[in-house]
Formats: C-alpha cells, sequence, structure tokens
C-alpha cells in the first residue's frame, strides 16, 4: 500500500507512527524528544476520546 493511501486510509494510526518514530529518532535530543512524549500522551488522549465517542454513538 503506498504511503499517501495509509495516510489517507489511517489517519491516526499514521500519527501514531510518526511520533514513535519521532521519538526514537530524535533520542540524543532531549527537549524534543520530551516534547513528543507530551505530545504522544496528548494523541492518545484524543484517540481514547474518538473511540469513547464512536462507541457511544454505536
Amino acid at each position: 500500500m503506498p504511503d499517501e493511501e495509509y495516510k489517507k486510509l489511517h489517519p491516526i494510526l499514521n500519527e501514531v507512527t510518526q511520533t514513535y518514530v519521532g521519538l526514537y529518532t530524535n533520542r540524543p535530543n532531549e527537549k524534543n524528544r520530551e516534547k513528543l512524549i507530551k505530545l504522544e500522551a496528548l494523541l492518545h488522549e484524543k484517540l481514547e476520546q474518538l473511540e469513547k465517542a464512536r462507541n457511544e454513538a454505536e
């Protein structure tokens, strides 16, 4: 599956993947790593909210 198609079909998973890649790619740069960890926590929080809303809609 081409990368652009994956991004369109799975936008949340793509963001999670990019967050994890960024965490490990920028590991030597501690400030970037801390920012990415905060973004990861925010991303997981939003993902949980989306899942909760989806379950309530069903």
